[in-house]
């Protein structure tokens, strides 16, 4: 939903409460400062002792799961049952639009906190107008996530520094693949092709919108992002597992992680613990380098505080001890979502080595991509512009759709998209 969009229904939803003169509580639970989470959003241990260290404020953390956000804009919508605190994903520009329905956090003094953090993340929860509706929580940087066994087995280069020498570039990595396919016939290296493409566009400074509103995604950035995709499809170096809304995909690449059909993946930090939990009897077989291309990002979170909440700067203390930098280390080591504050990368906590990699300490390698990423503006639309291209190179991948009327296609739908929204 784009934020112009969202603006109406909670206008509409707002007027539909006010004409019922209905009584319901602003807030899901008065006399408490309730926290809406997801699983695995936040340490348990953490919440735990936060919720012992703030009783008096009346905390009351809420895992909602993964219908957060449906169950947010509905409670917004009535103007009731709202949460006092709220997770968001990387989605929150898309919240941008309806900024007043938060707290400007600048306004409780989180200015004071800003260098603790990586300055691009800090960033991406700003409007822009400067108001902070976001906390930072976790990011998401990429690495290569790859088979030591298997890579040693076909003779090719297999220890962390020597993989990420050898596939410095996107198209040593597809060159590098092409000759371990011949090692290992009937292997892959890529998941497919919206894998390439979404995380060549992780990398990039310039997405698909300037901050005046222009769309700028048939420039360079986007273009390379597409052939390069198209690339690997044609050289036959992606599984495609891609996820077509059913459990088919997913159980599918599971399956292919235990068995070594796919030799690596290049995504976020957030897949080591779905890797562990799929394929636990390859232990000790994967390891990580920094991903071909270079720093990137895809993903994490921020906590922000709804205008209704009736104690907003306790609550901002709340999320800032939650979020602290050991506090986050913590985060990491419990639950594996990565930190958003430097000081984190290096907290002892953090920086276990973790057996399924062979021991490797994986923070050191999602510390340096998450150091290396270049800011970029990200606009309401980007998420749902993304959709566009990537649905496009499925039917590619999957269905041998002709790659210039995929591209067609993709740039009619954002159109469609983009008018709908009031922006051409």
């Amino acid at each position: 939903m784009t934020a112009l969009t969202r603006r109406r229904f909670l206008a509409a939803g707002a007027l539909a409460f006010a004409l019922a003169g209905c009584a319901s509580p602003r807030t899901a639970s008065p006399g408490k400062l309730t926290l809406w989470y997801w699983t695995r959003g936040l340490s348990p241990a953490v919440l735990d002792e936060a919720a012992v260290r703030f009783a008096g404020a009346g905390f009351d953390p809420a895992n909602v799961s993964h219908d957060l956000r449906h169950k947010l804009l509905a409670t917004m919508s009535g103007g009731a049952y709202l949460p006092d605190m709220t997770m968001l994903n990387d989605d929150i520009a898309g919240y941008f639009g309806d900024a007043d329905q938060f707290v400007d956090l600048n306004t409780m003094g989180a200015q004071r906190l800003r260098g603790d953090y990586l300055p691009w993340k800090w960033e991406a929860g700003t409007t822009p107008d400067g108001r902070l509706l976001g906390f930072p929580v976790d990011t998401g940087p990429a690495a290569l996530f790859y088979r030591h066994d298997l890579f040693a087995q076909a003779g090719m280069p297999s220890e962390p520094d020597d993989v990420a020498r050898a596939v410095a570039t996107w198209e040593d990595y597809f060159a590098f693949g092409e000759e371990l396919q011949r090692a290992l016939p009937g292997r892959y290296l890529i998941t497919d092709a919206k894998t390439v493409f979404t995380y060549s566009m992780a990398q990039e400074p310039r997405k698909y919108m300037d901050r005046q509103g222009r769309f700028i995604g048939d420039e360079e950035p986007v273009r390379r992002a597409w052939e390069r995709a198209l690339s690997a499809v044609r050289k036959g170096l992606t599984a495609g597992y891609f996820d077509n809304g059913s459990t088919t995909g997913s159980v599918d690449r599971h399956a292919a992680w235990t068995n070594g059909t796919e030799l690596s993946l290049v995504n976020a930090s957030w897949i080591t613990g779905e890797i562990k939990e799929s394929a636990p009897t390859t232990a000790g077989a994967w390891r990580l380098c920094r991903s071909p291309g270079g720093p990137g990002n895809q993903g994490g979170s921020f906590i922000a505080i709804t205008r209704y909440c009736p104690q907003p700067q306790a609550a901002f203390e709340i999320v800032s001890w939650l979020l602290s930098p050991t506090n986050q280390a913590r985060h990491y080591a419990d639950v594996g979502i990565f930190p958003s504050a430097p000081a984190a990368f290096t907290d002892v906590t953090a920086r276990q080595p973790d057996p399924f990699f062979g021991g490797q300490i994986t923070a050191d390698v999602f510390g340096e991509s998450a150091k290396g990423v270049q800011p970029a503006y990200f606009s309401p639309w980007d998420i749902d512009i993304s959709n566009c291209f990537t649905d496009e190179l499925v039917n590619v991948e999957s269905a041998g759709k002709d790659p210039q009327q995929a591209w067609r296609d993709a740039r009619s739908a954002i159109d469609r998209l983009l008018q709908r929204s009031g922006v051409l």
